[in-house]
């Protein structure tokens, strides 16, 4: 069943649409930044995928899902021939969209993730998160405090953090980690499809394995209409590490 998905609109929409997707634990809100500064020249419409932010949930959560609900994105916002930026897991719903829909569409950028199935293993910080005693926690610093533990590496314990809002009755998870967690191996992995010639950018962190050198033939493959691009002394999450040189890439390539 396709999920409405929550949205943050900037720019004027006379403007050609770019529609970015965020990754794992993630949301609309992480590519705000960019999306601003792309907005200057573009209609950018950061969204929710499923599970995520503001948007749904849904018990499934495969990839053929999520490029369902793009498809629908882009009907109902009448967007012509959009741009699409994808992270991690946001590119392979991206790359899903191109290889099972055959949509028209602009340029796409992929950042840092590839075609293909991965051993990634998530299940320490999923069963982290869910452990965290939210019933009993009175503020985000007690939060970020128990989750330390367990998590020590400061940048990702607060990327996770953001996902933790407070409601009337308390805090609570704006991700569904149930659904992430039944579907992990659709998540971790990837439904390849047909061949897409749409033309795409492909941007991999020098400090990252998440595309590797074995996968270039593999991409070439699937995307003949690609390139790949190394973004040096950049890890996984290029849009917080890297923000300027990935913004100027952005632009340079979608013209």
């Amino acid at each position: 069943m396709i999920v409405n998905l929550n949205s943050i609109c900037m720019g004027e929409p006379s403007n050609p649409p770019v529609v970015i997707l965020h990754g794992l634990f993630g949301s609309s809100s992480n590519w705000r930044t960019i999306g601003s500064k792309l907005s200057t020249h573009f209609y950018v419409l950061c969204i929710d995928l499923r599970n995520h932010g503001k948007s749904e949930w849904k018990d499934s959560m495969s990839y053929l899902d999520m490029a369902e609900d793009l498809a629908a994105f882009i009907h109902d916002y009448h967007l012509t021939q959009p741009n699409l930026i994808g992270h991690s897991m946001g590119g392979k719903t991206v790359m899903t969209y191109l290889q099972h829909h055959q949509p028209e569409v602009g340029k796409c950028v992929i950042v840092d993730i590839a075609p293909v199935d991965y051993s990634h293993d998530h299940d320490e910080l999923i069963y982290s998160l869910k452990k965290l005693d939210i019933e009993n926690i009175h503020s985000r610093n007690e939060a970020e405090r128990m989750l330390a533990i367990d998590i020590p590496n400061p940048p990702i314990r607060q990327f996770l953090l953001q996902n933790l809002i407070r409601g009337d009755n308390g805090f609570a998870w704006r991700i569904n980690l149930e659904a992430i967690t039944d579907n992990r191996n659709l998540i971790f992995g990837y439904p390849k499809g047909n061949i897409s010639d749409t033309e795409t950018l492909f941007v991999r962190g020098g400090n990252s394995d998440y595309i590797r050198p074995e996968h270039d033939s593999l991409i070439a493959e699937q995307f003949p209409n690609s390139s790949i691009h190394t973004m040096e002394n950049s890890g996984h999450w290029l849009h917080a590490e890297r923000p300027f040189e990935l913004t100027k890439l952005l632009f340079d390539f979608f013209g």
